[in-house]
């Protein structure tokens, strides 16, 4: 947050106020999506609206939306989606949550203890005890419980603030679509994870640096623990989509597949990699290229297969 001008840094209070989060994907290529034009300079903070073009041989086929978009040196950039309707943030009814049966956890000594660094503006001195927290919460409440949820949240954002740039964009991508589904697309804890993790890409640099990171960060997890160990699914997850950021589609199907394949059964994680990789299947298909959609069509397979985890 830039104190001065309230905005979400480097954009300003009005320029972030009538956009939205995006994921920044690579455009270079023939057949990728390509910005054309330039108005509405803003004076405060620089940014321009820019149009989106999926291209094919760089001819625009298709209007893909409209974007604030600045500038950070040669081809680089940092984009938000603007809104047709700039929407306030909304707080729908509370959902259900099952902590009220457990109060122990809200009185536990590792949760108590979090939350005061948190309030004393402490994220790092307080994650580690987020994460104990979270680890006893998840033996009795669903991952995607509200007091959960919640906690999770916490924890992607101690990373974020502990520069751990890499685990944090993939807990925002598992926690992210979660937190829509229980708390609605626009509640203020879910506005939080899509301005964080895009802060986070920020610092890493783009996607192909994202992605190199998250693969650097795969390796280090499976030196230490066990391919189906969660924190393993999710970086991996978050490398696939970094892939798939980058136009590496069939790296990206493959990271994904494997993440399916050994995702728990009945977990409400395993919804959000399933729907990961049915994206990817979904951008390989409209490419229309050979191998990409041969490997999609297997990959789809995988999906449909009994004996590959669902979340129910």
């Amino acid at each position: 947050m830039n104190e001065e001008r309230r905005g979400v840094y480097p954009f300003c209070a009005s320029c972030t106020a009538s956009s939205v989060a995006w994921r920044v994907t690579d455009t270079s290529g023939p057949a990728s999506g390509h910005f054309y034009g330039h108005r509405d300079t803003c004076p405060d903070c620089g940014s321009s609206i820019r149009t989106l073009y999926h291209t094919v041989l760089w001819v625009p086929v298709s209007k893909l939306g409209e974007y604030r978009v600045i500038s950070t040196g040669g081809r680089s950039y940092i984009g938000r989606k603007l809104l047709a309707h700039p929407v306030q943030s909304v707080v729908r009814g509370e959902p259900m949550s099952a902590i009220a049966e457990h109060p122990e956890l809200e009185a536990a000594s590792e949760y108590r203890t979090a939350e005061a660094y948190w309030e004393d503006s402490e994220p790092g001195e307080a994650l580690p005890f987020y994460q104990a927290a979270l680890v006893e919460r998840e033996k009795v409440l669903r991952a995607d419980d509200p007091a959960t949820l919640r906690v999770r949240l916490r924890v992607a954002q101690g990373l974020l603030a502990t520069a751990n740039y890499g685990r944090a964009i993939a807990w925002f991508e598992l926690v992210t679509p979660e937190l829509i589904d229980v708390f609605g697309p626009h509640h203020d804890l879910t506005h939080a994870a899509t301005e964080a993790v895009t802060g986070a890409r920020l610092m890493v640099g783009g996607p192909r640096a994202e992605a190199q990171l998250l693969a650097n960060v795969v390796a280090a997890d499976e030196q230490s623990v066990g391919p189906a160990d969660p924190q393993v699914l999710r970086d991996r997850a978050a490398l696939g989509k970094a892939l798939l950021a980058c136009g590496e589609i069939s790296e990206a199907l493959y990271a994904l597949s494997r993440v399916v394949r050994d995702a728990p059964r009945g977990h409400p994680d395993t919804a959000v990699y399933r729907a990961a990789l049915l994206e990817a299947c979904e951008v390989a298909e409209a490419r229309g290229k050979r191998r990409e959609m041969l490997l999609a069509e297997t990959a789809r397979q995988v999906l449909s297969d009994e004996s590959t985890p669902t979340n129910t």
